[in-house]
């Protein structure tokens, strides 16, 4: 068993998910789409490989997002099994139906690049959203380089050499919704801590706030484009605190929401 901690930087508050990735599909899925590039190349390098553009997932792998810094608080607004991992071009392609129709139409949808084909094969991907419009960003959650590609507009294409190779983080992926805050989130209390500091033993004060521990400078440590990697007991432990948590907290949120309607 494995769990990825880390921190979305684009949503500060504690107690709702406030970006577009992860998206929430539905009570039972998540898409995660761009962003976070080291885990999605981790990803791509674990279950996809030239010839396979998809991959359902029998491993125990978790990932769990805490909230952005901010006053001090830091709760985890997220948390998934990860289920399937696909190219965006098999996302494209078989994330349709109703049950993806929010997710497409969105104007800032995370599934933000549609494929380029020609003679069947993958040439290239079109932006289509404006998540990661500015600056033409999104090019770089495909490539981590820009060899053997050309970007022209809003279309990033093949110059030569095979899509494998040229679009090393074209991953994104499916996973079971285990929590998605939406008025409350998940705070670290005592037996969460512990597990964190089983799990990072060289790391000087831990606490709710500074999860990932502190630097020298007695600041709190971000882990900015990276993760905290769990695993084996520790792993289990932490997924154990979780479950314990994931459905009071899920029904918290539902009455927090009841009791703004009726107001």
């Amino acid at each position: 068993m494995q769990v990825w901690i880390y921190s979305v930087a684009a949503s500060t508050d504690p107690d709702f998910v406030r970006c577009v990735v992860p998206w929430r599909v539905d009570g039972h899925l998540i898409f995660f789409g761009p962003c976070k590039k080291l885990m999605r190349e981790r990803l791509r390098k674990r279950f996809l490989s030239q010839n396979i553009d998809h991959r359902s997932v029998t491993d125990q792998l978790f990932i769990v997002g805490i909230n952005g810094a901010v006053k001090h608080l830091r709760k985890i607004i997220w948390a998934g099994r990860l289920t399937e991992v696909m190219t965006f071009a098999h996302a494209d392609t078989h994330l349709t139906g109703a049950r993806f129709q929010a997710l497409r139409n969105h104007p800032a949808s995370p599934l933000h690049v549609s494929p380029i084909f020609e003679a069947g094969e993958l040439r290239g991907y079109r932006h289509v959203s404006l998540e990661h419009s500015e600056d033409d960003a999104w090019v770089a959650d495909l490539v981590s380089r820009s060899q053997n590609v050309r970007l022209a507009g809003q279309s990033l294409t093949l110059l030569n050499g095979n899509a494998w190779e040229a679009f090393d983080r074209d991953c994104c992926m499916l996973l079971q919704n285990m929590f998605f805050a939406q008025g409350q989130g998940i705070e670290f209390d005592g037996p969460a801590l512990d597990v964190l500091r089983r799990a990072q033993p060289e790391k000087p004060g831990i606490d709710s706030y500074a999860v990932f521990g502190r630097n020298k400078k007695g600041s709190a440590i971000g882990l900015r484009g990276t993760f905290l990697e769990i695993s084996g007991d520790v792993a289990e432990q932490f997924i154990s605190w979780l479950n314990s948590r994931c459905g009071s907290e899920a029904q918290n949120a539902e009455n927090v929401i009841a009791k703004t309607r009726c107001t």
